[in-house]
């Protein structure tokens, strides 16, 4: 075992931390609750049967699971064995799964006992040489022995302890990689800035496959001794009970459950006045929104901001959000904002440029879908492709997208991706995509096409279902007669036409 160059760095340090937080609850799901003293026994245990199933150190493993307890236990495990940990979204459909398996050549891949058969469907094409294992009650291990890319193992690899995985601008998932030492600073900035302790219960609804979930949902968790609790459904009612009753202080949320929080009709709003931090991340939050909510709940939301690439950059203090409240925030502990333009130069405050960051927690780099048109990643330095703007008192405020990508809900989706889908539809003659702003105050993807013969809007929604992740598919497309053009021949949609 080489633990320096894989995730034992990260077992070592969350467990010594155990030791403290022993009997105090760790994890809370629909299954129950463990202590951490019972998490890493079941973690322990766990490692045990994976060892014996054929797994080495330097292993690359996929965990697709959803919020269950099980997961945290599957990560701390693999860390154990000195594996390379990929977290997969289990909402990925064939094409982002066939990317993975076929750029990663993961070892084996963890699955939902439950979800076995819809993921068995999705990679129908590798099930000859898949073996199948089941692990327990509610993990089965699917193993690729003879995956023909196991010989184009990336550079980054012999340093890599955990793979994250975001939308690419091609279509292609980019699998980010990130060391030991990008984990531990990752949590360490989190911990630090929003000092988390034993007292405090997160409750995550937000996957903890993606990248917000896990950093301060997980990594939170293991790092301060708080309690994690999961959801796997946003019912806002019933989160809303639990944010009063469950001694709730911190919230992982997007602006589409504050939208739907605010537009649920009650007989008398729930008392918040526990809860330290509701954090929104993914997309931005309006203004509005921010006024509406404190209106109606009497707490501020807090905008935070971050990407795969770097952990987390920036989350607003709660007592200041009323007076920035089209910002998201002031920098993370030990993280270094700038604000640059086209030819590197870094600019003065309220000058809007490319949003630059600088921190221990930025990772090593891309292993997969790598953008091809210029360098993101170079010794800690992440050029995020955002564009914005820092005041003189260190507040950021994000303006839009460099690539013109959609963000969705904190998923990045390439509208050219979505027209390539749309156009090998024997009815599409052409597509257009771009992303929108809805009445939530987030994107959404948007879509207008010509027709080569005859289809209704629902027929071809239905056709991206088939071959899109959920979040890609677009929320309308609009039949047109032929497509809006500029001058020089361009398609170019107006998303101020777009009525709603």
């Amino acid at each position: 075992m080489n633990p320096k160059n894989h995730s034992f760095e990260i077992w070592k340090a969350f467990r010594e931390k155990a030791d403290i937080f022993s009997d105090y609850t760790a994890v809370l799901s629909v299954s129950g609750q463990v202590t951490f003293k019972e998490l890493y026994g079941k973690a322990e245990q766990l490692s045990e049967s994976l060892s014996k199933s054929g797994i080495q150190p330097g292993d690359v493993i996929g965990i697709a699971l959803p919020n269950i307890t099980d997961f945290v236990i599957s990560f701390l495990a693999l860390c154990r064995l000195s594996a390379i940990v990929a977290l997969i979204s289990p909402k990925y459909q064939t094409s982002e799964l066939k990317a993975v398996i076929d750029n990663l050549a993961p070892r084996c891949l963890l699955v939902s006992s439950g979800q076995l058969g819809d993921f068995e469907r999705k990679i129908t094409s590798y099930r000859a040489d898949m073996i199948e294992t089941k692990i327990n009650n509610e993990i089965t291990c699917l193993t690729f022995p003879d995956n023909p890319s196991a010989g184009k193992r990336h550079p980054f690899l012999d340093d890599a302890a955990l793979i994250k995985f975001t939308s690419g601008s091609t279509g292609e998932p980019k699998g980010i990689a990130l060391s030991a030492a990008n984990i531990l600073a990752e949590t360490e900035n989190v911990v630090d800035t929003l000092q988390m302790t034993q007292k405090d219960r997160i409750l995550a609804v937000v996957p903890i496959s993606h990248s917000y979930g896990f950093d301060l949902g997980v990594l939170a968790m293991l790092s301060s001794g708080a309690t994690l609790v999961l959801g796997e459904n946003f019912i806002p009612r019933r989160i809303l009970s639990d944010l009063e009753t469950r001694g709730i202080t911190i919230f992982l949320g997007v602006p589409s459950m504050y939208r739907f929080f605010l537009e649920t009709p009650l007989n008398m709003p729930p008392d918040l006045s526990q809860i330290r931090y509701l954090l929104s991340c993914t997309a931005p939050l309006s203004p509005q929104m921010i006024i509406e909510f404190a209106s109606k709940f009497g707490q501020p939301l807090c905008q935070h901001y971050g990407s795969s690439e770097t952990g987390a950059v920036t989350t607003h203090v709660p007592a200041k959000v009323y007076t920035h409240p089209d910002s998201v925030g002031l920098p993370m502990r030990n993280v270094q904002i700038g604000i640059y333009d086209r030819d590197g130069n870094e600019l003065s405050a309220d000058e809007e440029g490319e949003v630059v960051v600088r921190s221990r927690a930025v990772a090593l780099g891309y292993i997969m879908g790598e953008p091809k048109d210029r360098i993101t990643i170079t010794d800690g330095t992440y050029r995020t492709g955002d564009t914005g703007v820092l005041d003189k008192n260190g507040y950021l405020y994000i303006r839009g997208r460099i690539d013109g990508m959609i963000n969705v809900g904190g998923h990045k989706v390439s509208p050219l991706e979505v027209a390539q889908v749309l156009e090998s539809h024997s009815a599409v003659r052409e597509a257009a995509v771009i992303g929108v702003i809805d009445q939530s105050g987030g994107q959404i993807v948007y879509a207008a096409v010509t027709l080569k013969s005859a289809a209704m809007e629902n027929d071809i929604l239905e056709f991206c279902r088939r071959h899109l992740a959920e979040y890609k598919v677009p929320r309308r497309i609009d039949i047109m007669d032929s497509l809006p053009r500029t001058a020089a021949g361009k398609v170019k949609l107006d998303p101020e036409n777009i009525k709603w």
